[in-house]
Parts: structure tokens; C-alpha cells; sequence
């Protein structure tokens, strides 16, 4: 078993390929070993999700609750955890 296998629902990605390269993404759901579907709450909205190749993906240590999400609250959340990151580069750099 690959180590993207062990995505789940709710699990925080990156995307490393495509349009959307470089942007945090949630998964919404799970369709086999080779797809999910994404959202971010902006471009790709709960109602529209995107299917995305599981391999077009990077893991993040972050798992967000879907219990009453919405766009609103997943833009929010991932635009934290973008701001956290990029602290962190700028400590870093330090």
C-alpha cells in the first residue's frame, strides 16, 4: 500500500500538478485507490468538487471536521493554515 492511499475525508492536501498547483485543498471524498475529490471553498465549492488524481497530491499533517462545513469555513481554514506556513518560512529565514 502507497503512502497515498492513506488519504482520508477531510484530510488536508496540496496540490502539486495542474491549475490548481501549489494550493491547499481538502478532501472531500474518497473514490477508489486512484481519485478523490478535492474542494477549497472558492474555486472548487462543496456542491462542484474536483476529481483529482490521489498521485497530483501532497499530504499535509492537518485533518479538518465536514460536520456543518462550509465554503465559508473551508476558505477560512485553509487560508489560516497558508498564513501559519508562510510564518514559519519567514522564521525560518531568520
Amino acid at each position: 500500500m502507497s503512502q497515498y492511499n492513506k488519504l482520508e475525508t477531510g484530510q488536508v492536501v496540496l496540490s502539486t500538478c495542474g491549475r490548481d498547483m501549489g494550493k491547499l485543498q481538502m478532501v472531500l471524498e474518497i473514490l477508489d485507490d486512484s481519485y478523490v475529490l478535492v474542494v477549497d471553498g472558492k474555486q472548487r465549492k462543496i456542491e462542484k468538487p474536483k476529481k483529482k488524481k490521489i498521485k497530483h497530491l501532497q499530504k499535509y499533517n492537518k485533518k479538518l471536521q465536514l460536520e456543518n462545513l462550509t465554503d465559508k469555513k473551508l476558505r477560512y481554514m485553509l487560508n489560516n493554515l497558508k498564513k501559519e506556513d508562510q510564518d514559519k518560512d519567514v522564521q525560518r529565514s531568520y
